[in-house]
């Protein structure tokens, strides 16, 4: 990102929903031998985050990014040749291929926007949020360049418009620009889904990658995939859950109409990062064979389930009966099941993405890119003017490219995910399934002692 810095029960769904009823719940709670309350409000089941991401490698900056002085598009905006630059993606992977690691935590600072490269940020402005992490996932943290967080944080976002908001008309049209969608996309949120506030407990699993474009290189896990966080009301906890289907890939193709194919592998096989693909706009420019420049960006699906977890009555409360109720929108191929613990006032959850699990292609489009707000976004990164455009028309000198180069750019935006309205006080037990929403599940847990 670029910153200005009151039964028990159980339910399951697969492909249907159901109540279970009381005999049903005492017969499947008790086989949860595994999993433990730890005393907090969120937390993984016992060992099982740990297991899933195993010993983190030894990386450098230079090794993941391609520099250790270089950040993304420094190179770029100092007046290099992009077809000579060692920085290539702004958020490159450790693990090359990708690894998705699961962290837990408390947030410490939390914000939405205001600004973010427009070409990697097709759903918007990033949620951005620091989460103080738990001892057994520090190993996972690191910045290897001029520190920028605390050393036992980790930063973590999300483009807005991943979040669950509710349905809207679309303000989609042909001059749309893509910071008039970014502000569509910071409004409509879910109730109590729009972001957690300082101080929640929280349950995170992202991509785990180096931001290249700051010279801290901090690890981040960047886009969070899933996200569980707890507050308490009253007697009562309530934890509100999602999966983020989609991530960028910092790859561009000219063919706008496989960018959504978030499956499709092959895509792949003309696409370019970033400083090529630049490269290969200006050569068009002068050629004469595109009208405009513009940045496609493919997206493409996630497919890790999260290991199970836990949500617990708040500390101090007491009585005899847990209440579990929730409601929860899912995917065709998503199965959800929410388990009361008998040895606890918990309910253990699961969510797997099952082999019938089909991610929704993303509707995408392409938004106008001012020169002018493409400008504010590096005065923002770099603290001083830059003449983005004055950059790109130095590679050219024939009058008609310059004029093509002079029109505004085109990039790649989307509308907010959404899908049917949950409550924000559930006092049943209900899993819906909707095939035309994106998010693979999204809801509202509450449980407490009576």
């Amino acid at each position: 990102m670029i910153t200005m810095r009151p039964l028990r029960t159980r339910g399951v769904i697969a492909g249907a929903s159901l109540l279970a009823t009381a005999s049903l719940v005492a017969a499947c709670s008790a086989g949860v031998s595994t999993l433990h309350a730890s005393g907090k409000s969120v937390s993984w089941a016992q060992g099982q985050a740990e297991a899933a991401n195993g010993t983190p490698p030894t990386y450098t900056a230079a090794g993941v990014c391609g520099s250790d002085s270089a950040t993304y598009l420094s190179e770029l905006v100092n007046g290099g040749n992009p077809l000579q630059a060692k920085v290539l993606h702004e958020w490159s992977d450790i693990v090359p291929g990708g690894k998705q690691v699961l962290i837990s935590g408390s947030v410490s600072t939390t914000h939405l926007g205001p600004y973010d490269l427009p070409i990697s940020h097709p759903y918007g402005y990033d949620l951005s949020m620091d989460v103080a992490s738990d001892p057994q996932f520090l190993a996972f943290s690191k910045q290897l360049g001029t520190p920028a967080e605390a050393a036992d944080h980790m930063h973590v976002e999300i483009s807005s418009g991943l979040i669950p908001h509710v349905a809207r008309t679309s303000q989609a049209s042909s001059t749309q620009t893509w910071d008039q969608l970014a502000a569509f996309n910071l409004q409509g949120f879910q109730p109590g889904f729009a972001m957690p506030a300082v101080g929640d407990r929280i349950l995170i699993m992202g991509r785990w990658i180096i931001d290249c474009g700051h010279s801290n290189y901090g690890t981040e896990l960047h886009p969070m995939s899933f996200l569980s966080w707890t507050h308490t009301q009253g007697a009562t906890t309530v934890d509100h859950t999602y999966y983020n289907p989609y991530q960028d890939t910092e790859a561009y193709s000219t063919v706008t109409s496989v960018l959504g194919k978030v499956d499709d592998a092959g895509r792949f096989a003309g696409a370019k990062a970033f400083p090529p693909y630049l490269v290969a706009q200006v050569l068009a420019a002068v050629n004469g064979t595109i009208d405009h420049l513009s940045a496609p960006e493919l997206v493409k699906a996630t497919h890790t389930s999260p290991v199970p977890w836990q949500v617990c009555a708040p500390s101090g409360t007491s009585g005899s009966n847990l209440q579990v109720h929730y409601d929860i929108v899912t995917r065709p191929g998503v199965q959800v099941t929410v388990t009361p613990e008998t040895s606890a006032p918990c309910a253990t959850v699961s969510t797997v993405l099952g082999p019938n699990y089909r991610a929704l292609d993303a509707q995408l489009r392409q938004c106008v890119l001012p020169w002018s707000y493409l400008s504010q976004v590096a005065q923002a990164t770099y603290g001083t003017s830059v003449d983005l455009r004055g950059l790109i028309e130095k590679f050219v000198s024939a009058p008609s490219a310059r004029a093509i180069v002079d029109r505004d750019p085109s990039t790649t935006c989307a509308d907010a995910l959404a899908g049917p309205g949950v409550t924000s006080a559930p006092s049943g037990q209900q899993i819906r399934v909707d095939a035309g929403q994106a998010l693979p599940f999204y809801g509202v847990i509450t449980v407490k002692l009576s």
